[in-house]
């Protein structure tokens, strides 16, 4: 399975999924004019992973912002994720990296809403690596 790699713009966030490592992360500012450009990719990938996961799949949101459409991309990501977590073929960890009260409101909103347990970190965001030749 092929990874996945989106580096980020200033209004789209930078995607990291990579199959062999069990890896996703997504990180930046998510303010999209097509909503659809940016996550269905991330969704085909999730879905495509369902068939083979790792034995742990590791989960890192870090947003710096996002608006009411990509609340709305990352439920229906993270509802795949509750799909992933049921089927028993993985243990899931995701890490809710957050900077402020809202960001972790929106964690502490998702975690409530999916039963998924999240791992809370706060964590300066102006520490991110944002460039993909690091991935």
């Amino acid at each position: 399975m092929e990874r996945l790699l989106v580096e980020a713009t200033a209004k789209t966030p930078l995607i990291y999924m990579n199959a062999e490592k069990g890896l996703i992360e997504i990180k930046g500012r998510s303010t999209p004019e097509d909503i659809d450009k940016v996550y269905l990719p991330v969704l085909s990938w999730i879905d495509a992973y369902l068939n083979d996961p790792r034995p742990l799949t590791t989960v890192n949101f870090h947003f710096e912002y996002f608006n009411s459409s990509t609340t709305k991309a990352l439920m229906r990501l993270i509802n795949k994720l509750l799909v992933l977590h049921k089927s028993g073929n993985t243990s899931l960890e995701i890490n809710w990296l957050y900077f402020d009260e809202d960001l972790l409101e929106y964690g502490e909103d998702f975690e409530e809403l999916t039963g998924l347990s999240f791992n809370f970190i706060e964590s300066d965001y102006s520490n991110i690596d944002f460039n993909i030749k690091n991935y």
